[in-house]
């Protein structure tokens, strides 16, 4: 017989905690990332129990990684059965792993959560992960051993972007409970049990050795997360005051020694991730000895950090602004910098061009083939880069504009052509008049798709 009374316990906590933590708000649609596991089953019976109360679209969403073998089409054909029976919309995907893992050189925990999270950001609404509050331990406890500063003990967070959390009040243990007293079955990954992994020697042999010092550990933990939250969100709103007074383009953060120490660090993080430079603790605190002392450090992805005069500044070896890249443009496929290829077609009929111009997705990448002057080079960036936009009747510094619209990661690798007579577009800032392509006038039209391993290259700001 059911224990109805853990079951509404749990059902009542969660709601609690959504609400709390204004997780989710009414009406909202909610994909459930659906492992399978006991976790991701109780968070499903848990939105379906609040589906009523707090007017929720549940859906689920289940990714079969192929990594062991029958077990995955196992896994995948539960949770079809799951949500047939729940009368819940269930989208699989399915990934190769190992590939992606060999071709990026990461572990196999990392290359499989990389592909996870891509199938998740594919779904519509807010997604929800089963994260508990012994997940989170088990982070606290794998941040502490490889070095971490105060964000990384704040733990999982409640909400990413579009990911919510709604169990990560609970411990594993409540789950187990809850889907017993529900008599809800669940399927279990053998690879749980071998300790080849990080994370489950932490959970086999770490927090029970915590559990005996403290029996309501990740009780403690989720309270000292918590704190440390408020704390770092404090931190996080000076640093992004003081990042936007002192750093300056592209890649100088000056007057170090009037940021507060606490601050500064925060700020260094920022000017690394503006150039998609990786970190860790330990070159952090190296930097902030650089920031202290003065001199030059080598970084990864072919940076160089160097202070002086009160001024840190990254310099990057690998690239020199000055040698100009040059190719003959052709119709089809062809790359200027590696991972990015220029898509470049010719639409032929007033009427098909038509079509494209109307559609907004590409009006900056359209240009009148008729319009152009002799023969058309693709080139990256050279010295003294003008345009005369479209719409405008002056020329402007290419220069300036892409340090008003393009993000720092973005400027080494844009992409142009040039006729007999001057440029005629420019990466992320548009095309010139004078071919530009207009609805009933224009007859052949020149498509540029500019794409970054298989998807569409990224120049405009993002926020998180």
């Amino acid at each position: 017989m059911k224990d109805n009374y853990n079951v509404q316990t749990f059902v009542q906590r969660m709601e609690q905690f959504i609400e709390e933590e204004q997780l989710i708000p009414a009406e909202s649609t909610v994909c459930c990332a659906l492992s399978g596991g006991a976790d991701s089953v109780a968070l499903l019976l848990g939105l379906l129990a609040l589906k009523n109360t707090l007017s929720l679209e549940v859906t689920a969403v289940h990714v079969n990684h192929h990594l062991r073998g029958e077990e995955s089409d196992r896994d995948a054909q539960f949770c079809r059965d799951l949500c047939k029976k729940l009368n819940v919309s269930l989208q699989v995907y399915h990934c190769d792993v190992k590939a992606y893992q060999e071709e990026n050189s990461i572990s196999i925990e990392t290359a499989a959560r990389d592909c996870r999270y891509s199938c998740f950001e594919q779904e519509t609404g807010l997604i929800a992960t089963a994260h508990t509050a012994s997940d989170n331990l088990e982070t606290i406890v794998q941040r502490l051993a490889r070095g971490t500063g105060l964000h990384g003990l704040t733990g999982i967070p409640l909400r990413r972007g579009r990911f919510v959390r709604p169990i990560l009040f609970a411990q594993r243990v409540e789950v187990e409970q809850f889907l017993a007293a529900s008599g809800q079955e669940y399927v279990t990954d053998s690879t749980n049990a071998s300790d080849d992994y990080t994370r489950n020697r932490i959970r086999h042999q770490i927090i029970p050795m915590l559990r005996e010092l403290n029996p309501s550990v990740e009780e403690t933990v989720t309270r000292m997360c918590r704190s440390l939250r408020t704390d770092d969100c404090y931190l996080e709103n000076e640093a992004e005051q003081a990042f936007g007074s002192y750093f300056r383009d592209p890649a100088r953060l000056k007057k170090l020694s009037e940021i507060p120490e606490a601050v500064r660090v925060r700020c260094i993080i920022r000017l690394l991730e503006l150039h998609g430079i990786s970190y860790d603790a330990r070159m952090l605190h190296k930097l902030e000895q650089l920031a202290e002392k003065g001199g030059r450090y080598q970084l990864n992805h072919g940076f160089s950090c160097r202070v002086s005069k009160n001024e840190m500044i990254l310099v990057r070896h690998d690239e020199n602004p000055e040698i100009v890249k040059r190719i003959p443009m052709k119709i089809g496929s062809q790359s200027l910098y590696e991972r990015y290829t220029v898509e470049i077609s010719l639409i032929c009929g007033k009427k098909t061009a038509k079509d494209f111009i109307v559609n907004e997705k590409f009006a900056k990448c359209l240009l009148d083939y008729d319009k152009i002057i002799g023969n058309v080079i693709l080139r990256s960036r050279t010295p003294g880069d003008r345009i005369q936009p479209a719409g405008r009747d002056f020329t402007v510094s290419i220069k300036k504009r892409i340090q008003e619209e393009i993000p720092l990661h973005r400027r080494s690798t844009l992409h142009f052509l040039e006729d007999q007579a001057g440029t005629i577009f420019a990466e992320g800032i548009g095309v010139a008049e004078r071919v530009k392509a207009v609805a009933d006038e224009t007859e052949r039209l020149l498509l540029v798709h500019i794409c970054r391993n298989g998807e569409e290259a990224s120049y405009k700001y993002e926020k998180e």
